[in-house]
């Protein structure tokens, strides 16, 4: 049974009105050209998002530490955030070559859950994925958002960590 990588990190709810202001200022981004969704990653201005900046420092943070990076490592991360429509998807794609670990964040999500993980032979995963809930895995990893179809709009904010050096503190004897 295909079964991909990943861990649920936390279950992080935002107030609804700084959800209601990102979505207000993502619907005026332009919806770029072969993509059906509104987002922020190509944005070279102030995303909307960016209310959130100190909120993911410390899930960045907490992340990181889990799995001993954090206190042994250095890293970089950039994130941002998708608005899905009726009819929006987002087709099979990862986040390699060049990232490390990826995430999403479903801040605001329809009943159907959406996001999968895909083989891109046909065997697909869906993940629990409740509002508020933060999914991790290896940027190598396939994934998908199916079409949308709810007639509910679904706020992610997805991102990438860079794990740029890792020296790790040698384990002490236990002599």
């Amino acid at each position: 049974m295909f079964h991909p990588p990943h861990w649920h990190h936390k279950n992080i709810k935002f107030p609804k009105e700084e959800i209601d202001i990102v979505i207000s200022k993502l619907k005026q981004v332009p919806i770029p050209s072969g993509n059906n969704c509104f987002t922020s990653f190509h944005l070279n201005s102030i995303r909307p998002e960016s209310i959130w900046y100190e909120n993911y420092s410390k899930i960045l943070e907490d992340i990181l530490s889990d799995i001993g990076v954090y206190q042994n490592g250095t890293y970089n991360y950039y994130y941002w955030s998708q608005l899905y429509i009726d009819g929006s998807s987002h087709g099979v794609h990862s986040h390699f070559p060049g990232d490390d670990i990826s995430f999403v964040h479903f801040i605001q999500v329809p009943n159907e859950p959406l996001f999968r993980f895909t083989n891109t032979i046909g065997d697909y995963y869906i993940p629990h994925q409740f509002e508020g809930d933060i999914i991790c895995f290896p940027s190598w990893v396939w994934h998908e958002v199916i079409v949308n179809k709810s007639n509910t709009e679904r706020l992610i904010v997805s991102g990438n960590i860079n794990i740029t050096d890792m020296s790790p503190t040698p384990l002490e004897s236990s002599n």
